[in-house]
């Protein structure tokens, strides 16, 4: 008998013994991030982005959030941007505001999307206990826009923030994992880009976006 076969009979007479460890019990649940019941999810995902260095600015209405993006593209002095198209955006008028400002929309081609200075998304959902923007890209949500420009403005009305990650991969389980079938891709994004030099100190901006800022609209009761 062959060393393969010797090792393969081992296994199969250890696993007809029954399981290795009769008297386990599996491990209870450990939820890897905490939120403490009634917390405040608007709060703590504004705390968290904050943290992160990312931005959050706050919006009472469309009006309000369509002046903040206009002041952060004006800010920035951004010339051209890779957009979500507005159907995926919860925010109508984005579209109409880069045609008043003169900005260009750019598409495709690697080298004007390299050029653009800014990318308009929206989210699927954001993570309280982290601070973190989940977003999932197809046909009419490029993923460039939230991981090449140097600055991310991420569109976000207050509903789609839920309390973990546990919770989004329990509703995906639930749903069938439907969206990772349907997106080429599922991001999930906390603060700006980083990473640590061999010292380990951190440095943004290297491998994506140098800011991140969410325009956090308020819903409408």
């Amino acid at each position: 008998m062959s060393a393969r076969e010797d090792i393969l009979t081992g296994l199969r007479a250890a696993l007809a013994r029954g399981k290795p460890f009769p008297g386990a019990e599996p491990a209870a649940f450990q939820a890897v991030t905490r939120i403490d019941p009634g917390e405040d999810l608007v709060a703590r995902f504004i705390a968290e982005v904050q943290r992160v260095k990312g931005e959050v600015h706050t919006a009472a209405n469309d009006d309000e959030a369509l002046d903040i993006t206009k002041y952060l593209l004006t800010g920035h002095h951004v010339r051209r941007v890779v957009m979500w198209d507005e159907a995926h955006l919860p925010l109508r008028g984005v579209w109409a505001l880069l045609e008043q400002l003169g900005i260009e929309r750019v598409y495709g081609d690697n080298t004007l999307v390299a050029a653009a200075e800014a990318g308009i998304t929206g989210a699927d959902w954001a993570l309280a206990a982290t601070g973190t923007l989940v977003l999932s890209s197809g046909p009419g949500r490029p993923r460039m826009a939230s991981l090449l420009p140097p600055l991310h403005i991420a569109l976000l009305t207050e509903d789609r923030i839920i309390p973990r990650l546990e919770d989004y991969v329990a509703a995906q389980r639930a749903a069938r994992f439907g969206v990772f079938r349907r997106s080429s891709n599922v991001t999930l994004i906390t603060g700006s880009s980083r990473t640590s030099d061999i010292e380990m100190h951190p440095v943004f901006g290297v491998h994506g976006p140098l800011a991140l800022h969410v325009v956090l609209i308020k819903n409408l009761d």
